[in-house]
């Protein structure tokens, strides 16, 4: 009898640890998966994609920015995305314009012009933290850009806001969990 209850109380601890799968909109996703810590991007989250021909930037970036990225935007302003549409929640953030390619920096006065914001397309959450972006140069491929900063609070599915000048810029992403 005392084996008996011994096995039972086990198997009721172990079942309490596992994970409880529940669902959610027609999937199945585990309390984990709930709470933001899934890699998986749902199909309800419309993350970008590349476009179709893709974007091209002009001379001197180069055509193609490397192994599981692509390039986003247009000649006014463009950045740098990953093709599985996943990003941590602090995350750096690169931006490009046609014009900044003849400088070696691009000026602080031109940099400050940069306005950037995210908000989360999948549930209510407080404003991410943004860092201003300051100027960066690759000479063997990049160039001239601004890189920035964005501080998620919280895992899940963000439209983030690119502005400068006469150019804006708005993409989709997946953030997951620290």
């Amino acid at each position: 009898m005392v084996a008996l209850r011994s096995t039972i109380i086990m198997l009721g601890v172990v079942l309490a640890c596992t994970y409880v799968t529940i669902p959610i909109k027609g999937e199945y996703r585990s309390t984990v998966e709930e709470r933001g810590a899934t890699t998986r991007v749902p199909e309800t989250c419309p993350v970008t994609k590349p476009s179709d021909p893709p974007f091209v930037p002009p001379s001197p970036y180069p055509t193609k920015p490397g192994l599981g990225s692509f390039w986003f935007g247009t000649d006014k302003l463009w950045t740098i995305l990953r093709t599985d549409a996943k990003w941590s929640q602090g995350e750096k953030t690169f931006w490009w314009r046609q014009d900044w390619g003849r400088y070696q920096w691009v000026p602080t006065e031109n940099g400050s012009k940069l306005t950037v914001a995210a908000r989360r397309l999948d549930a209510a959450a407080p404003a991410p933290k943004v860092s201003k972006a300051t100027s960066s140069y690759r000479e063997q491929d990049w160039k001239s850009f601004l890189v920035g900063g964005i501080d998620f609070p919280t895992p899940g599915c963000w439209e983030i806001t690119g502005h400068y000048e006469d150019g804006d810029l708005r993409f989709v992403v997946w953030v997951i969990a620290r």
